[in-house]
């Protein structure tokens, strides 16, 4: 692998986080890192080499900036359930299902 694998791999990623509709996935980033870990373990270090390690780095914070957003929404909808669920439990118990 090279330096160009390299590229690649993170090109790809700042597509993912250009595109406003992506979420990660945890399968896809699986996948992904695979690639990535295994084309740094081969890489070059030529010419350029500095700009794709800042590459990488925004990439990664942007990354992480996403998963905060898609986490923040899961709790919500976790939350969410978990009240419906007390109050499901709640009408229950007072009877008001039966009828």
């Amino acid at each position: 692998m090279s330096d160009g694998q390299v590229r690649a791999t993170i090109e790809q990623m700042e597509a993912w986080l250009a595109d406003p509709g992506w979420e990660p996935d945890a399968e896809a980033l699986a996948r992904w890192n695979a690639e990535f870990q295994g084309a740094l373990a081969q890489k070059g270090e030529g010419p350029g080499w500095l700009d794709l390690v800042a590459r990488a780095h925004a990439a990664g914070l942007l990354l992480e900036a996403r998963l905060a957003v898609v986490t923040a929404a899961q709790d919500q909808v976790r939350a969410e359930l978990e009240a419906r669920a007390r109050g499901n439990r709640a009408l229950k118990g007072y009877g008001a299902g039966r009828r």
